[in-house]
């Protein structure tokens, strides 16, 4: 089958490469899921360029035709992804063969993958493919960032990468516990669609900018919250928009740049600093852990048969047409989801 590796981190333009492996038995537990749709995500690239929480896992891979059995050690690439049951293991009880799932897992930018049974989760027959591949990153992230927060209704929150799909997401969740969100964006054809949702829109080209737009839109007051998924001068500027005693979360490290948190703003205002990280927060449940993502992903559920926002798809490309693929996704700009299928 084929699969995207990498063996060693890098440029993901220069060190990712197809391969043929062997496709992978399930053992006792799992089951075997043929993928059709995996997206790119920011989190993906980070861990092949090396700048990810934990360290791929590089193991000797098998191969069919493309290399020896033996060979260097690769990593696969891809954290999520949906498809079909293919197969279940011995002594499996878990979703039968055909069944449609979304997958959270090490390594889905490959055909077939193998997973625990109770790791999958069931896709509706009113949900695409296409949305199920997105299922198991963006839409906990966004209820558990706003959970996080534990804002009074009429709060305010500020959106740094306002446009994003995490951020859409945010919005149209804040809207419904009666949070204000400000939504910061460069490019101002973003605009309308956050309006639509209930935000407003701040463009902001420049850190300066949105330090003055977030002062306008507030009376000087500040925003009662800031979630920051770019980091840098952007990131900067966002924490000093937080009001004194406020909240302000990183979640995200798309500029690239560090962030930076001047002693005075957690000394004298005593802002609330911290980040998140998806695979630590879901830990951080609570026993039982299973129980508390199963009624998170029951959540993500019921926003989506409503509408929740966020999954619209810019491109899709083969795997064998992944240097497209990344060339699509890092596009400054680009609106939509680029999803790697077959």
């Amino acid at each position: 089958m084929r699969a995207l590796v990498f063996a060693q981190h890098g440029d993901p333009a220069r060190v990712l490469q197809q391969v043929d492996i062997a496709v992978p038995e399930p053992g006792p537990g799992e089951v075997r899921v043929r993928l059709s749709a995996r997206p790119v995500n920011p989190s993906d690239l980070l861990s092949i360029a090396g700048r990810y929480g934990r360290p791929a896992r590089f193991a000797p891979r098998g191969s069919t035709s493309a290399r020896p059995k033996e060979g260097p050690a690769l990593a696969i690439a891809g954290f999520e992804g949906a498809g079909l049951v293919n197969a279940l293991g011995p002594e499996t009880v878990g979703p039968p063969p055909g069944a449609r799932v979304a997958v959270a897992a090490d390594g889905t930018w490959q055909e077939y993958v193998c997973v625990p049974a109770t790791d999958v989760l069931p896709v509706g027959e009113r949900v695409s493919l296409d949305t199920g591949c997105q299922l198991t990153i963006n839409p906990p992230t966004a209820h558990l960032l706003l959970d996080g927060l534990a804002l009074w209704e009429g709060g305010t929150v500020l959106l740094t990468a306002g446009s994003s799909a995490v951020s859409r997401m945010i919005v149209w969740l804040a809207a419904r516990r009666g949070l204000r969100c400000l939504a910061a964006v460069r490019r101002t054809e973003a605009c309308p669609g956050l309006r639509d949702s209930g935000a407003l829109p701040l463009h902001a080209r420049t850190a300066a900018e949105l330090t003055a737009r977030v002062g306008e839109a507030t009376g000087g007051r500040g925003v009662d919250a800031a979630l920051d998924a770019v980091g840098g001068a952007v990131g900067g500027a966002a924490l000093r928009c937080v009001r004194a005693g406020g909240r302000f979360v990183s979640y995200g490290l798309l500029s690239g740049d560090p962030l930076p948190v001047p002693p005075a703003e957690l000394i004298f205002r005593g802002v609330r600093v911290s980040g998140f990280w998806l695979p630590e927060r879901l830990e951080e449940l609570g026993p039982p852990a299973r129980d508390a993502v199963g009624r998170l992903m029951d959540d993500v559920h019921t926003a989506v048969a409503a509408g929740l926002p966020g999954f619209e798809v810019a491109a899709r490309y083969d795997l064998g047409d992944h240097p497209r693929a990344l060339d699509h996704a890092l596009r400054r700009g680009s609106a939509g989801k680029v999803l790697l299928t077959g």
